[in-house]
């Protein structure tokens, strides 16, 4: 496509509103509670953004989007929370002191070619497929850009976003399939950008926008987590296994194999020692030794264990759990299940939010 068509059919429209959209909690942010660190909390079927105190439970926020959110990006001083949507193609723009909505990045990079899809059971088609997908989100380590996976687009690819301007900037094309998630690495801010159907990892440099590399990547790679050494995590929806990339040289060093099945997503620990990969099928999550890159446990989690998240000072382990609606909590020392707390229907995406600090993505 021709960059300056490209980016003239791209212009996106920032919709300001300012108003009340779902729920609020008690007033005050989260310091003001005494709580160090909250989640944000994305539960698919009810279409709600929750804000939870992970030490009980409590929820203290929440947004009602038109559909289903998925992702979620927090900016660095966690003022701003962007909630993407893929059905509605678009990404909400959430103040996450009020949870109100600040705006909607709305653009015709998220839209595609109307796709027909079959009818159930041998039924009538339903509404064609007019969204792009807007999925996968992560902002560069300063909070001026947001980048925007488009899976389902006509070519796919990542929208770029200026935060401050409010814009969208340019779409890079990929040509890849199955691109589901996608993160930024701290001080390189080198961005990830797994293809679980082309067993490839998109390589993208941030200041450039430039492709720096493609990395081959078996068995599926969707979740992506960063170690404080400079190593980059993978998960792999299709043999549950997880990679290790140096990101020096972004080649692989490692495959562990965990003996788990099933889609899931990828942490690391703020102090580098413990990986966590969760996975649906086989119901657990996976818990290894970074330092030996060897597997300690499989932690039965319940029925569809999503996003892994370690607390700021690595001793809890937050995991949503999708298929029973719950927050579960492991300690990270006795590798046990010590709470569950019931948040939305089926909550599956979201990341750690601080109070009053840099926000851990």
């Amino acid at each position: 496509m021709d960059y300056a068509k490209s980016l003239l059919a791209g212009a996106a429209t920032v919709v300001l509103c300012g108003v009340p959209a779902g729920a609020q909690g008690p007033a005050g942010g989260a310091g003001s509670r005494g709580v160090d660190h909250t989640l944000v909390m994305l539960s698919h079927t009810n279409h709600t953004v929750y804000e939870v105190d992970p030490s009980s439970g409590r929820i203290l926020h929440e947004f009602v989007a038109p559909d289903q959110a998925h992702e979620a990006a927090i900016t660095p001083d966690g003022a701003t929370i962007f909630a993407s949507v893929p059905s509605a193609a678009l990404v909400e723009i959430i103040d996450a002191g009020t949870f109100t909505e600040k705006g909607r990045i709305v653009t015709d990079f998220f839209k595609r070619t109307p796709l027909i899809r079959p009818g159930r059971r041998g039924g009538p088609p339903g509404p064609p497929i007019t969204s792009a997908s807007p999925h996968g989100m992560a902002l560069t380590t300063d909070g001026s850009k947001l980048y925007i996976g488009t899976e389902n687009a006509d070519v796919s690819g990542v929208i770029v976003y200026d935060v401050k301007a409010g814009r969208v900037l340019k779409k890079i094309d990929l040509l890849l399939e199955g691109g589901h998630y996608l993160q930024i690495q701290p001080r390189t801010d080198k961005l990830y950008y797994p293809h679980r159907n082309d067993n490839r990892v998109v390589v993208i440099d941030t200041k450039t926008d430039r492709i720096l590399k493609i990395i081959r990547v078996a068995g599926g790679p969707v979740g992506v987590a960063f170690a404080p050494n400079g190593e980059v995590w993978f998960h792999e929806d299709g043999d549950g296994s997880v990679t290790v990339v140096d990101s020096a040289k972004d080649e692989v060093i490692k495959v562990i194999q965990t003996g788990a099945k099933g889609a899931g997503r990828m942490a690391v620990s703020p102090d580098g020692r413990y990986a966590a990969s969760t996975h649906s099928d086989s119901q657990d999550v996976a818990i290894i030794d970074t330092a030996t890159k060897e597997l300690i446990a499989n932690v039965k989690i319940g029925k569809g264990p999503g996003f892994p998240l370690f607390s700021p000072d690595s001793t809890k382990l937050y995991i949503m759990e999708s298929g029973e609606g719950d927050l579960v909590v492991v300690d990270v020392r006795t590798l046990a299940v010590t709470a569950r707390y019931k948040v939305g229907t089926d909550p599956f995406g979201g990341g750690v939010r601080m109070a009053g600090a840099a926000a851990n993505r």
